[in-house]
């Protein structure tokens, strides 16, 4: 059964590769790059949220709920993981190199329970609490620190256990809001020149069994908060945000804001709980604005960014799939007029899953 889970939680994994950046310049296939940047500050913030939901729906952390003894458990490729009866902490200090050639990782994430007798009681809240989380990049010895605190709600109560019956339509949802700083070095010299950026975080994640039967488990990533445009950029500009996942400050100290208008969705392709798990739709999109002298003297000051689930890439042509055969995002970027939202240049690019 832990297994199961596991291939559940995995089911995430591949929104890891593509973030709420600027896209720099047009091209078919974008390659990740191991330096520190918004799009490797909001994967690796999502990694890490990935082992707090790996952890807290572990066999070891249901056995020490019931104990009052502290106990360790490798339940992590990453770091080691200690557990109390309302807490665990995962403490990445030790894990060096092994984890990953490209990545090292340090500090610590301490998460406890906070209301409710166990996290599957309705309404339950675990407080997820990061101290000198840190990414280093070897290749280029750049780092992104995450301090701050985040709090997740099992709004509907259960455990992605209860999934596994033939309950038509059974959901379990989780809440996150998180009120974090990163500490960025992009020069790869020393913290001298590190700077730090505010980001918060507003999700929805709904596991969901649909109609009960064998292959019928769903993972829905969405916003969950809204704001009005004009209020959060305070420059005027119309129009809501509904579905908001993210808001901060980017690396050029602009405010940006991520609105998730099509929830991302992964179904299950395979004959079984087992999956292989595949994101057939879905779309974000990212809005901020420049005072760059530059922009603002042609008038061009947004900066329009959009990435949508469920393509394919054949013969230099993007086609929406929406199925199984789904394998990468389509990437939209655009500067664009604030009066009017005409854009001076647009391009495009393709990402694979």
């Amino acid at each position: 059964m832990k297994k199961i889970i596991y291939s559940i939680l995995l089911a995430s994994f591949p929104l890891l590769i593509f973030s709420c950046k600027k896209t720099e310049e047009e091209k078919p296939v974008y390659q990740q790059k191991t330096k520190a940047d918004d799009a490797s500050a909001r994967s690796e913030m999502q990694r890490a949220y990935d082992d707090i939901e790996t952890v807290y729906n572990s066999t070891e952390y249901e056995n020490a709920s019931t104990s009052s003894l502290r106990t360790s458990g490798t339940v992590l490729p990453c770091g080691k993981v200690t557990f109390d009866k309302k807490n665990f902490t995962i403490d990445y200090s030790q894990s060096g190199s092994n984890c990953n050639p490209y990545r090292v990782i340090s500090g610590s994430i301490d998460v406890t329970l906070i209301s409710g007798t166990t996290f599957s009681d309705q309404n339950a809240k675990l407080k997820v609490v990061f101290t000198n989380y840190k990414v280093l990049y070897t290749n280029s010895n750049q780092s992104v620190i995450y301090n701050g605190t985040a709090y997740i709600t099992n709004a509907s109560g259960g455990s992605l256990i209860t999934l596994f019956t033939n309950t038509p339509n059974a959901e379990v949802i989780h809440k996150v809001r998180g009120d974090m700083t990163l500490t960025f070095d992009t020069t790869g010299t020393n913290t001298a020149v590190a700077f730090t950026r505010s980001w918060k975080i507003f999700r929805k994640r709904t596991f969901q069994n649909t109609p009960g039967t064998e292959t019928g488990i769903t993972f829905k990533l969405e916003g969950d908060t809204s704001f009005a445009s004009a209020d959060y950029f305070n420059n005027g500009s119309g129009g809501n945000f509904t579905n908001v996942s993210e808001i901060g400050l980017n690396t050029e100290n602009e405010k940006f804001i991520c609105d998730v208008t099509t929830p991302f969705k992964w179904y299950d392709c395979g004959p079984d709980y087992y999956g292989p798990y595949v994101l057939k739709q879905g779309k974000v999109e990212y809005t901020s604005y420049t005072a760059k002298p530059v922009y603002v003297a042609l008038g061009y000051t947004k900066f329009y960014w959009s990435g949508e689930a469920g393509y394919r890439y054949d013969n230099a042509v993007y086609t929406y799939d929406g199925s199984c055969n789904s394998a990468g995002y389509k990437i939209d970027f655009s500067l664009r007029k604030a009066s009017d939202n005409s854009a001076i240049y647009s391009a495009s690019s393709y990402i694979p899953y």
